[in-house]
């Protein structure tokens, strides 16, 4: 089982990615096997199709401003409440909270689903 302090690099990581709009970056963190989703997309459960997923998520909105909230470590789960400050595409700026819930396995992302406003985010991008 992966330790508190595994879990913690492993998240540490995956934002720090995101931060730096680093798809690649993000999607080598995954199991070979891991699962991906995010509510309003579908799950992406294989290397292509989560490394697409993550890669367009990305491009659509890049983080400009990033502020932790809560971080809850239960081996081999976790819980994160972010608030992002997001750029579209099209140029506006906005900001909502985020909620992912993690699982690693291995010192590698096994599942991670993410939780946004998705009528926010269409709204965004028109």
């Amino acid at each position: 089982m992966d330790t508190r302090q595994a879990i913690e690099a492993v998240l540490d990581k995956a934002y720090a990615a995101r931060r730096a709009h680093d798809a690649k970056a993000a999607a080598a963190l995954f199991a070979d096997d891991g699962h991906f989703a995010a509510n309003g997309m579908p799950a992406a459960k294989d290397g292509a199709a989560r490394a697409e997923a993550l890669k367009g998520m990305f491009e659509a909105f890049e983080v400009v401003g990033f502020e932790q909230h809560c971080r809850i470590i239960d081996p081999p789960r976790a819980a994160v409440h972010w608030r992002g400050r997001f750029r579209a595409k099209n140029g506006k700026l906005g900001e909502t909270d985020v909620l992912d819930l993690i699982e690693v396995r291995d010192g590698k992302i096994a599942s991670l689903t993410s939780f946004f406003d998705t009528a926010y985010a269409v709204q965004l991008s028109a």
